[in-house]
């Protein structure tokens, strides 16, 4: 994987006492964003299911991807909320 060094994006959710954050990197010359999960996240719910998720030493857990050219922080947010629903952490 190669990405854009000019475009990434920080993701987060903050709420019900939950505080997880991501980072979407943008595969160069393409329209995919791929969204890792720090390996170093303090919450102990999303540690549970890691071990699933491919680790990557630089970014951390690949968790999914967004096709998109553009991807803004409320779209991102909005995946990673509905990732944490998916996998029962929210």
């Amino acid at each position: 994987m190669k990405f854009d060094p000019n475009q990434h994006l920080h993701l987060g959710y903050y709420e019900n006492n939950v505080d997880v954050e991501a980072v979407a990197y943008k595969l160069e010359h393409t329209n995919q964003w791929v969204v890792f999960l720090d390996h170093e996240q303090g919450t102990t719910v999303v540690k549970r299911i890691l071990d699933q998720y491919d680790l990557h030493e630089k970014y951390g857990y690949k968790i999914f991807t967004v096709e998109a050219d553009e991807l803004s922080y409320d779209v991102g947010s909005k995946l990673l909320e509905e990732w944490l629903k998916a996998n029962n952490i929210i």
